[in-house]
């Protein structure tokens, strides 16, 4: 799917979107992001599996999120239902949890980026203590070159993630595709609009730090707009890209 560049103002011109559709429906948006949050903290007390079907499910969630969003946008009522409409749209969830599992693979790539740095680094420490305490400032710079190199890999890796799930998760929930091809052309529409992104992200991060200081109650207002500001970004980028079939009921 071709995506469109757009000017690097739209990045605040999402967040005031974002906000127009949280203030149509602000109770159903705040009791959605409940249940989201609820079911993201149970999963969280089951060991392992909780975190990985956490990462499995997400996207599906998001979807419903999203999916709110454009009905809200078309004009449509608000339904806390839309939440799980990827788990009730069989052609959209497989995708959808292909979405998880190539954000899963990338958190695994970084846990054992992250493992060999250490591994490394412990192997390493012992070879050169063993070796005298001469080596003491090479040492540390050989860590400290390393630590770098490795913070570098995994800044990479998780920007590739995101990247590949912004756009990837509505073009599958919203336009149809396969989840592969949504994470490549979500990639792609990163790059060509990493202006409006940085602008976006830039003031968002000041939205955080505002949200933080009323007891974090602020993400209450924070999150939904959120979503719809990601929605937003979807449409100026990709335009009113639809299925190519229609969505099952």
């Amino acid at each position: 799917m071709i995506a469109m560049r757009v000017e690097a103002g739209r990045g605040w011109g999402w967040i005031v979107e974002g906000w127009r559709l949280f203030v149509k429906a602000p109770g159903i948006w705040i009791v959605m992001l409940l249940i989201y949050l609820g079911i993201s903290v149970v999963l969280s007390f089951i060991p392992f599996i909780g975190t990985l079907a956490h990462a499995l499910l997400n996207p599906l969630l998001i979807g419903g999120m999203l999916y709110g969003a454009a009905a809200l946008a078309r004009g449509e009522a608000l339904e806390i239902g839309h939440l799980f409409r990827g788990f009730q749209d069989q052609e959209r969830m497989g995708p959808l949890i292909m979405l998880g599992l190539i954000g899963l693979a990338g958190y695994v790539l970084i846990f054992l980026v992250i493992v060999v740095f250490v591994g490394g680094s412990v192997a390493t420490g012992v070879m050169l203590d063993g070796a005298g305490t001469g080596v003491s400032a090479a040492a540390g710079g050989l860590f400290a070159g390393a630590a770098l190199i490795a913070l570098l890999v995994i800044l990479a890796i998780a920007l590739l993630v995101t990247m590949a799930l912004f756009y990837g998760i509505p073009l599958v929930m919203l336009a149809g595709q396969n989840a592969w091809p949504a994470a490549q052309d979500s990639i792609a529409a990163c790059w060509i609009n990493i202006l409006p992104l940085l602008v976006f992200g830039l003031i968002y991060l000041g939205l955080m730090i505002a949200a933080i200081i009323p007891l974090m109650l602020g993400f209450l207002i924070l999150a939904p707009v959120t979503f719809g500001a990601v929605y937003a970004s979807y449409r100026d980028v990709f335009g009113d890209a639809r299925p190519a079939v229609s969505l099952s009921k």
